[in-house]
């Protein structure tokens, strides 16, 4: 993982549901997210939980049946290659769902603008602190990019 910050790009923290949606809809708005990353025009901040949780996601038999190893190698690596890794400072406890909060502790800690998810948990809040909750869709229209 990279470990400095790059100026003057979005600084975002991916949803592990937009890296999923990447691998299985190569023509979607998450996967147009993720070549961004790959291509370095966003800046993506990530954890060891979350990356925990996406190798294990990316295990699930369900994810294994619709995708190739190939495919889940090239995101994940890309993934891993391109993103900031950065240590929560503080725990969070804002989202039902509490498997969601390591996305806002990791927003937070890297100070990121912005959220993507697909999850209706981290949508719902819209905004925490000064950091957006949106989706891929909304983020490629956005003017931020």
């Amino acid at each position: 993982m990279k470990s400095s910050t790059r100026q003057g790009k979005p600084k975002l923290v991916l949803d592990t549901n937009i890296l999923v949606s990447a691998l299985i809809a190569r023509e979607g708005q998450p996967a147009k997210v993720f070549e961004k990353l790959i291509l370095g025009e966003v800046e993506n901040n990530s954890s060891k939980e979350i990356i925990g949780e996406l190798k294990e996601v990316f295990g699930r038999k369900e994810i294994t049946k619709r995708t190739t190893a190939k495919a889940r190698q090239f995101i994940l690596r890309h993934y891993l290659n391109n993103s900031i890794q950065v240590l929560p400072k503080s725990r969070i406890k804002v989202v039902e769902h509490d498997s969601d909060n390591k996305f806002l502790e990791v927003a937070v800690e890297a100070k990121a603008q912005f959220i993507i998810t697909g999850d209706q948990h981290l949508l719902k809040l819209k905004k925490f602190n000064e950091i957006k909750i949106i989706t891929a869709k909304q983020f490629m229209e956005s003017d931020r990019i």
